[in-house]
């Protein structure tokens, strides 16, 4: 008989038995973003691959839309307001560090801003954070109504958004990530908060 497949909320953390040389305090910002990038990409992988279409093709373009420097940078404004201090400390070495590159379809504050977001995203993979990881990279599905719900809500605010808070405006915010519309059916022209002046 063969193995049963694990459901999403029982896979195994240690899926990768490779811990980095360092602790995740310690590591290179870039270092971070690399594992961030692939981290974030399985993420979005699976994420379309769970909708009706399995067209190569329309899974990759799917996908693109998650994954671009530009997607990553609005999803990243949008998720600063509920960022920890921690957090928005490794927000700011990922989009301070100078990694000699540019993305081609990404003006410079735009691939800052993406290489931050994958650093938070690696810096949570290796803090074994999954729970924050996962409510992080759920929530960038649909910045336009993160943005538009923190707007809504000035009492959720980075204090509340640890596992465990009981703030009810987090909750809001948390049931309209995960349930209500599809990102391509929410506000197209709602643009996130500029937050850019925190980093």
């Amino acid at each position: 008989m063969a193995p049963e497949m694990n459901s999403p909320d029982k896979l195994s953390p240690q899926l990768f038995r490779y811990p980095p040389s360092q602790k995740p305090e310690l590591l290179n910002p870039l270092v971070l973003a690399y594992v961030g990038d692939a981290v974030y990409e399985m993420f979005i992988r699976q994420y379309v691959i769970s909708m009706p279409s399995q067209r190569p093709n329309h899974l990759h373009r799917t996908a693109t839309r998650y994954v671009s420097a530009k997607a990553q940078s609005r999803a990243l404004q949008a998720l600063l307001p509920l960022l920890t201090e921690e957090e928005t400390n490794i927000v700011k070495r990922g989009r301070n560090a100078k990694s000699g590159s540019t993305a081609k379809n990404a003006d410079v504050l735009e691939y800052r801003h993406s290489t931050a977001f994958e650093t938070l995203i690696g810096y949570l993979y290796y803090k074994q954070a999954y729970e924050r990881l996962n409510y992080i990279m759920q929530a960038s599905l649909e910045p336009e109504k993160i943005a538009a719900l923190t707007a809504s809500q000035p009492e959720a605010g980075a204090a509340s958004n640890q596992p465990g808070g009981t703030d009810t405006g987090m909750e809001k915010i948390q049931a309209g990530v995960s349930g209500g519309t599809k990102a391509s059916e929410s506000a197209p022209d709602r643009q996130a908060p500029s937050d850019a002046n925190k980093l």
